[in-house]
């Protein structure tokens, strides 16, 4: 993978509502964890020419893919959106519950046990180790409102930051500690924020590309159910 591994299933749909900002580190923030990898906050649209840098090769695999849709007009609460995703093809998805995120929040994610913001941050459901991690679950994400939120998914991916600050790196877990530190060596990473409006979801390979949510700069609160499993590409129809 390189700088720019990040690929969605549809890139052309990315410049209506995407824009792009760099990262940097925070530190003793109150309400996140000690060190973080945040948004620098200088969002800037998506510059032309550049959601070709993201769309998929004939390698990318499913479980690799970014994918943006729309929910079935029958999907409007947490039941019928588990219902649902238990018929997507995954025997076994594992669920990560739901959550109601306030506006105005930089971050949504935050450590369960400490409450702890977490900035960006890569899922360890799994603690698959460097060779094997493109095989992790994908997280599905769907937003029920009633506002807009974004995802927040960093463009370069946790196999590549493992690279730079570990050695040896083939045996080694990767984790977000890898990412903060990348970003204190000041190394480059930008990050994507991508809207999400009720009625949208997202899938993407969250054990490998680091993100985190927002309601920044949004006047509603929204509800959001999450789960992770194995999905083929195309399950939604993807967003207009």
């Amino acid at each position: 993978m390189h700088p720019a591994a990040i690929a969605f299933q549809d890139p052309a749909r990315l410049h209506a509502r995407c824009e792009i900002a760099g990262v940097r580190r925070r530190t003793l923030q109150p309400g996140y964890e000690t060190t973080v990898a945040v948004p620098d906050e200088v969002w800037e649209p998506l510059p032309d020419g550049h959601p070709e840098r993201f769309a998929p090769s004939v390698f990318t695999r499913d479980g690799g893919l970014v994918e943006l849709f729309r929910l079935p007009d029958t999907v409007f609460d947490i039941p019928t959106a588990t219902a649902l995703v238990e018929m997507l093809g995954d025997a076994f998805p594992v669920t990560l519950g739901e959550t109601t995120d306030r506006p105005g929040l930089a971050s949504t994610h935050t450590d369960p046990e400490t409450g702890f913001r977490l900035g960006l941050h890569v899922d360890n459901h799994q603690a698959l180790p460097y060779p094997s991690r493109e095989t992790a679950r994908r997280r599905l994400c769907v937003n029920l409102g009633p506002g807009s939120r974004y995802l927040l998914l960093a463009d370069t991916d946790i196999k590549s930051i493992c690279r730079t600050v570990h050695h040896p790196y083939e045996t080694h877990i990767p984790t977000t500690a890898d990412l903060r530190m990348y970003v204190t060596l000041r190394r480059t990473v930008r990050v994507l924020r991508i809207r999400v409006d009720p009625g949208e979801g997202w899938l993407a390979p969250t054990a490998v590309l680091p993100y985190d949510e927002s309601t920044a700069d949004l006047p509603l609160p929204s509800v959001t159910a999450s789960w992770l499993g194995h999905w083929d590409r195309g399950l939604f129809p993807p967003l207009i």
